[in-house]
């Protein structure tokens, strides 16, 4: 990942903490959700976000965050001084790779 890269993904993963946290109003949302990782590209089109619950399916998470993605993308255009905003897509991990690079 190229350095703008790295800064895009990590003003992202801030941001998407924040929305989550306190903008979406479902109760769904109000479960421990934590982002752990965020792949983005070198053109900063897609965005692959990473994210872990503690006490939730994550399977229904999951489809809660891929129905809000619309209101999320616009949140994060408002936030965001970007040319094009990449395009989010979430997916439930058991935080393996932070277990690997610990090591």
């Amino acid at each position: 990942m190229s350095r703008r890269a790295e800064r895009v993904a990590s003003l992202l993963q801030d941001l998407l903490s924040e929305i989550i946290m306190f903008e979406l109003n479902d109760p769904i949302f109000k479960k421990f959700i934590s982002i752990t990782e965020i792949k983005i590209g070198d053109d900063l089109r897609k965005a692959t976000v990473y994210f872990r619950v503690y006490d939730a399916d994550p399977a229904e998470i999951e489809t809660a965050l891929s129905k809000a993605k619309g209101y999320i993308k616009k949140l994060l255009a408002e936030r965001m001084t970007i040319k094009f905003l990449p395009d989010i897509e979430f997916t439930f991990t058991l935080g393996s790779t932070m277990l690997i690079q610990l090591r």
